[in-house]
């Protein structure tokens, strides 16, 4: 077994690791050491890695089963499962938690630094789990009960011009609105985090615009306050690996004139489900 080195970044959310070689064939007690720790402080980084597409997707595939680059946007040319983020045409300066817009999002997303500016172009996550766990208790039991439709015009309607890509084995031909419950069970844990999110969150089911996006906006607030974020300085040849089940993030744009190049690869992920939904 690798011998990690486990250094947390804040105290609810962020670890790096160093002592290990993601390009190698890790065994089982190592993989699963870095599950743990993925799992329990949400994004981990692991620096001065030298990864091809292929070696950061044979990674990936130890966490489980991966899907295709993106529902929209087109591969990484000869790499299927991997999508390449140019800061040329590709920017995400927004909170966000990745491709909620599907019946299925992504459980966890592999990102891999290949070019940078030579200053910003960071990138912060906040953990849902802990804006949850802060909550007041009868805001924390109001929002067990709720759902979220989650939906994403633009994607729509690009795919229905003919720009859908493949996605869970099949392609796609027409993007639909989805509900997701506000609070959602982290399925290993058991704990509760919101998965909302002002991206791709649409609208609260059954409340009135108004009175849903004034909820929203009171739990977005809330998300994204300093103490429950990480704030990340990249290098070429880092790979961060966060939890898209419980948290949102950002990618700083602050670079302009100068190029960003990033490689993803995500996890596939299963339908969320709220408190009581599955004897929890």
């Amino acid at each position: 077994m690798s011998a990690l080195e486990i250094t947390r970044l804040t105290p609810d959310i962020g670890a790096e690791i160093r002592g290990v070689d993601l390009a190698t064939d890790l065994d089982d007690e190592t993989i699963a050491a870095i599950r743990a720790a993925w799992v329990e402080h949400l994004v981990v980084f692991f620096p001065d890695q030298q990864l091809t597409p292929d070696a950061q997707v044979a990674f990936a595939r130890r966490f489980g089963e991966i899907t295709e680059g993106h529902p929209v946007e087109p591969s990484l040319p000869g790499h299927p499962n991997v999508l390449p983020i140019d800061s040329v045409k590709d920017r995400v300066d927004f909170w966000h938690t990745d491709v909620t817009y599907m019946n299925k999002p992504p459980t966890g997303s592999l990102l891999y630094a290949v070019e940078l500016p030579a200053v910003g172009g960071d990138t912060m996550w906040t953990t849902t789990r802990a804006a949850y766990d802060t909550l007041a208790e009868p805001l924390q039991r109001f929002c067990d009960g709720l759902t979220a439709i989650h939906f994403d015009p633009h994607y729509a309607q690009v795919i229905a011009d003919g720009g859908g890509q493949d996605w869970d084995g099949k392609h796609l031909e027409r993007l639909w609105p989805v509900e997701h419950p506000v609070v959602r069970v982290h399925p290993e844990t058991g704990r509760r985090n919101l998965f909302v999110n002002p991206q791709f969150t649409v609208a609260l089911k059954d409340f009135p615009g108004p009175q849903g996006n004034g909820l929203l906006r009171l739990l977005y607030d809330h998300m994204i306050q300093p103490h429950f974020t990480v704030r990340y300085r990249w290098r070429p040849g880092t790979l961060a690996f966060w939890d898209n089940r419980a948290t949102m993030h950002y990618g700083v744009f602050d670079y302009e004139g100068s190029r960003r190049i990033m490689h993803r690869v995500t996890l596939r992920g299963d339908r969320p489900y709220g408190p009581g939904a599955d004897g929890r």
